[in-house]
């Protein structure tokens, strides 16, 4: 999830993604001006798929749909939230423990964060097995740790800091972060 990137890096972050090959990105909507990072990449760079994360309230979501998100990442299970995206067509991964509510949402997808503070792979493979779902899991990833996750059957993709250094970029260090996305990029299935 990047959470340290202004608006005006948005081409350099652009930049990255693109040579890296991973053009899919988590802006967090709780950092300031993480609205408008997300509407520069929406709007700016359509080849892009930029999602809105850590939206948690209705009203944040609207937003994120206004600012062209593609989908939308939420440590918080609202039905509203759920309906207003899929009337627009966008893609969101709500978090929660309960499967019935998903099945109920007709939702095959779910964001699963904090991972290890919710129960971690014996919870994942509860809730995958017995409902059918698949996971995006977050919550403190190290890139030492994406084997784990992301071999698991369950386990449909990830979000991780580490691939966004607040030192390299705050320092505009973006060829360390272009190597870090693409060490990520060499996990993605096509």
């Amino acid at each position: 999830m990047a959470k340290a990137i202004r608006p005006t890096q948005a081409p350099s972050l652009a930049a990255a993604l693109r040579e890296s090959g991973l053009k899919v990105i988590n802006i967090s909507q709780q950092m300031q001006e993480g609205s408008l990072l997300l509407r520069a990449l929406a709007q700016g760079y359509p080849d892009i798929l930029a999602g809105a994360g850590n939206v948690q309230t209705l009203e944040e979501a609207q937003k994120a749909v206004d600012e062209g998100a593609k989908f939308i990442f939420s440590p918080v299970f609202s039905e509203e939230m759920i309906k207003l995206c899929l009337r627009n067509k966008i893609a969101i991964f709500p978090v929660t423990t309960d499967g019935l509510l998903c099945r109920k949402m007709n939702l095959d997808v779910i964001g699963f964060y904090p991972v290890d503070k919710l129960g971690g792979f014996p919870v994942i493979d509860k809730l995958g097995e017995e409902f059918k779902l698949q996971f995006i899991v977050a919550g403190h990833i190290t890139e030492q740790e994406m084997a784990t996750y992301l071999n698991h059957s369950h386990v449909l993709a990830m979000t991780g800091s580490w691939m966004f250094d607040k030192g390299a970029i705050a320092a505009n260090n973006w060829k360390e972060i272009t190597e870090n996305l693409k060490r990520a990029r060499k996990w993605v299935i096509e």
